[in-house]
């Protein structure tokens, strides 16, 4: 790829994935005012199965496109025809099992879990087909099939919910949304069938299968880890406590936009230099980078109250209490992925799967015997500590196959500035003026140390 359209591609890529990233946080304002509380939890509940099902359903045979490319680049075609062909047989296998057991694996009705089916088969098909276009440099279409759906979807959804009266209006949301996916999960099964028939090449499917199954359980696993508080809040309490957590969870994720936005600038960087083992230097640009996140973490505690207010109805408002533990949970999914890093340069990716099962597990067990007694509120403290835990074990298993890298020291300092934003964030849950005070100096204490990194992560210098 030339350097003028390496720079495009990175541009729309880079946009594709904050409106993917943001989305559901920009539409929050218009379906917790359209919706109820139980409408708006069945919703996210259907959504998390859907995330599941993806992972199950594609078996991450797209991560086998990559290195596809460079082993069979003269019949990459046919390759693809492999992937899209044994991925439908998955799903039609898949929905015949999650309809017969879907009450007994979900509490929701058989219907809504076929339409999870369906949907998750056409992210599936989406999500191969995108890995095809990005290795065939056709970067512009890739876009489309990236912020096009969920674009649609949003469109057709609010016009469901506005225009139609049903009894359970959640119906207009998962349809739309639904039939979006399915529509662009056809083209793509007929650009594929276009000039080949449907077929499975065994040498193909056996070298996709040898990629990409180690990296299927970490897939579930870390769906479960950041889904299964919904589902399970459904379950164990009702939909209207989802709805409400789901809303702080989603504004907990306004974090993760930022994040995908600086891992464009940082991942890549970051490959290089501990390639060339240079410890230092990613200690200090991580210390940088640790701390410019450490603002958008305590703007957003400290603004909490008030931007959830202008997101939702009053019916939501209750949800603030959690706002300092899910904002909590994201800062320590932020800090294990530094050495989650760690782990995929050594390839240790089986050791990432087993970590992130156990802290899958550990999120289960106590969802299970905490959310009957104290509901959303428990789940919003068990995510927080799950994710602590993934960290640790990350972190220990990282200091072994790099000693030097990541230092706890260099997140203590931040993690014990957002500690004490959560503490004035109760103490001064009514008195907002002051908590934007505290807000503003902490910020943008912060912002003047460290106006050079500022400027690197924004492009105004080349660091």
């Amino acid at each position: 790829m030339s350097a003028s359209k390496g720079k495009k591609a990175s541009i729309l890529y880079l946009f594709a994935t904050l409106f993917n990233k943001g989305i559901a946080f920009l539409t929050v304002p218009i379906f917790t005012r359209l919706l109820s509380t139980n409408d708006y939890g069945i919703v996210t509940t259907f959504n998390s199965w859907v995330d599941i099902l993806t992972v199950v359903l594609s078996l991450a045979l797209y991560m086998s496109i990559r290195t596809a490319f460079v082993d069979f680049k003269s019949d990459k075609k046919e390759f693809l025809n492999t992937v899209i062909t044994f991925t439908l047989i998955i799903s039609v296998g898949v929905g015949i099992l999650t309809f017969f057991f879907s009450k007994l694996i979900t509490g929701l009705g058989s219907v809504i879990v076929l339409f999870a089916v369906l949907q998750g088969a056409a992210s599936a098909l989406m999500m191969d087909y995108q890995q095809y276009l990005m290795m065939d440099l056709r970067y512009i279409q890739r876009s489309i099939y990236m912020a096009l759906p969920n674009f649609l979807a949003v469109i057709f959804s609010v016009a469901f919910i506005y225009y139609l009266d049903l009894d359970n209006m959640y119906f207009c949301r998962i349809i739309p949304t639904m039939v979006v996916y399915l529509i662009f999960g056809l083209i793509i099964i007929t650009k594929t069938y276009a000039k080949q028939r449907p077929s499975i090449n065994k040498k193909y499917l056996k070298y996709g299968l040898g990629i990409s199954l180690p990296l299927v359980l970490h897939g579930i696993a870390l769906n479960i880890l950041s889904q299964a508080d919904r589902t399970m809040i459904t379950v164990l309490a009702n939909a209207s406590q989802t709805g409400i957590y789901s809303l702080v969870y989603n504004f907990g994720m306004i974090s993760a936009v930022l994040t995908t936005a600086l891992d464009g600038v940082w991942l890549p960087w970051f490959m290089i230099k501990i390639k060339e083992k240079n410890t230092q230097e990613i200690n200090k640009c991580a210390s940088d980078y640790i701390k410019l996140m450490t603002c958008a973490m305590v703007g957003l505690i400290l603004l909490g109250p008030e931007l959830l207010k202008f997101l939702a109805a009053p019916i939501y408002w209750e949800g603030i209490s959690i706002i300092p533990p899910i904002v909590l949970a994201n800062y320590f999914i932020f800090m294990y992925t530094f050495y989650v890093n760690v782990e995929h340069f050594h390839k240790r990716t089986m050791g990432i799967t087993f970590y992130t099962i156990i802290a899958a597990a550990v999120n289960i067990i106590l969802n299970y015997i905490f959310i009957p007694k104290f509901g959303y509120i428990a789940a919003a403290y068990i995510t927080l500590i799950s994710y602590m835990l993934a960290m640790a074990l990350h972190a220990r298993r990282s200091k072994k196959l790099e000693e030097g890298l990541f230092p706890f020291i260099i997140f203590a300092g931040p993690l014990a500035i957002i500690l004490i934003s959560t503490t004035f964030y109760y103490l001064f849950l009514e008195e907002w003026i002051l908590r934007w005070i505290l807000m503003i100096i902490i910020v943008g204490a912060i912002a003047l140390i460290e106006r050079r990194t500022i400027k690197f992560y924004l492009g105004g210098s080349k660091g």
